[in-house]
């Protein structure tokens, strides 16, 4: 009866279900939370909110200008003493300065919806390798838990022969030590889950000590997509390029814009003048003037517009060789995750396909020799930890894989 509870528990750890009472995290349902609730990404919104106001004002006249003077001490004419002069005036910039402001403007809105768009990237990257952490903590405690429970029903075997002297006292003590070291990493994956489970309601702006299900599964289906698809894949979606070619494009209206300060600007003033009417006049008298006034500012400071020009062209070339420094560093990193995506991926295969049925069929074949009394029971234990070795592995392995097709789908802009 005693073996048969030994196998069958034994056959519950070689095929683990993972009976939680808790309601499983869902990845999706956080990633929508997320997306909607991280201050990080809420910041960037209003960042290109600001940008799209920006759009509405660039392009716009400048203010006019209303001044207003009374003469202390009157100012004799033919016709009478000036009382006050009204004027208003407006400065007109050469023709074109205002739309490429305007084009200027709508450049920075380009670049901040990029941003936006590259700040979600960051967060969901950050979603996905914080869930596939408690992926690995989750089944890691619970394969923890499930050879606890062997290794106490394995102690109450030896305690049993013990007791009918058929066994040694050092299999019980040494069974309480591999228990004891069980319970200690046990307490150390709880606590990188009570850090894991922080670090997710930080970016789900939650309270930190809020609850998340366990997470009982992960997709590990491999990427078809080789490198050169990948990478442009990058080349056309990845927003950090697309927002520094909207700042090329900035750059290169600067400098149209700077081309144009040698160009005279208009102004155009009216003006009011009140005049009090007198008794013994010309016939004239008391008639208030009006004047309209034309005039352009000139622009002779050659040298200050030719460093204008001098600094657009320089901030245009800055540009364009930050966009060849983006693109080097993607293609690294592209060529680096898929790198570590293909190696791990060959890694989970010799554990499915080899390690952990061979550590199964030898922990199987100890048992049986353990039953008939041609093993010790010091093999036994050394047979079982080396497939939780191999188990809390594999777990890591999964993990690792998910959170590298993570920072893929990040490196090349969306979902591969």
């Amino acid at each position: 009866m005693k073996s048969a509870l030994l196998f069958f528990t034994l056959m519950g750890l070689l095929h683990p279900v993972c009976a939680q009472e808790k309601q499983a995290a869902d990845l999706q349902q956080l990633l929508d939370i997320a997306l909607k609730t991280n201050p990080e990404i809420q910041a960037a919104e209003q960042r290109m909110q600001a940008a799209r106001a920006a759009t509405r004002y660039a392009s716009a006249l400048p203010d006019p200008m209303f001044s207003y003077t009374r003469w202390l001490s009157g100012v004799e004419t033919r016709v009478g003493p000036q009382e006050n002069v009204f004027s208003l005036s407006q400065r007109i910039p050469f023709p074109g300065k205002l739309g490429l402001q305007g084009q200027i403007a709508g450049q920075d809105l380009e670049a901040a919806r990029h941003a936006l768009a590259a700040t979600q990237l960051d967060v969901v990257l950050k979603v996905k390798s914080t869930y596939a952490e408690l992926f690995r903590i989750d089944q890691s405690l619970t394969t923890l838990n499930e050879y606890e429970n062997l290794l106490r029903d394995f102690s109450e075997v030896a305690a049993t022969k013990y007791a009918v002297g058929q066994g040694m006292q050092a299999q019980i003590l040494k069974a309480g030590v591999e228990i004891s070291s069980i319970a200690v990493q046990r307490l150390n994956f709880e606590k990188m889950r009570t850090s894991a489970v922080a670090r997710m309601n930080a970016l789900l702006d939650q309270s930190p000590d809020t609850e998340v299900g366990p997470v009982t599964a992960l997709d590990t289906s491999s990427v078809a997509a080789g490198y050169d698809t990948l990478l442009q894949q990058a080349l056309e979606q990845k927003p950090e390029l697309q927002a520094n070619e909207a700042m090329i494009t900035k750059a290169e209206l600067a400098h149209k814009l700077a081309g144009k300060a040698s160009y005279p600007d208009l102004n155009v003033q009216a003006t009011y003048v009140t005049i009090p009417k007198l008794a013994a006049v010309p016939s004239d008298a008391g008639k208030d003037p009006f004047a309209l006034m034309v005039g352009v500012n000139l622009p002779i400071w050659f040298g200050k517009n030719r460093a204008r020009v001098e600094h657009a062209q320089a901030a245009r070339v800055a540009q364009e060789l930050r966009q060849k420094s983006l693109q080097n560093a993607m293609e690294a990193e592209v060529a680096d995750v898929l790198f570590q995506m293909r190696a791990t991926r060959q890694t989970l295969q010799l554990y499915e396909q080899g390690l952990l049925v061979q550590a199964e069929s030898s922990l199987e074949s100890a048992l049986s020799a353990y039953k008939t009394g041609n093993l010790d029971f010091l093999n036994l234990l050394d047979a079982e930890r080396m497939l939780l070795q191999f188990r809390l592995a594999y777990f890591n392995e999964i993990a690792s894989y998910f959170k590298q097709v993570a920072a893929l789908e990040r490196a090349t802009g969306g979902t591969n």
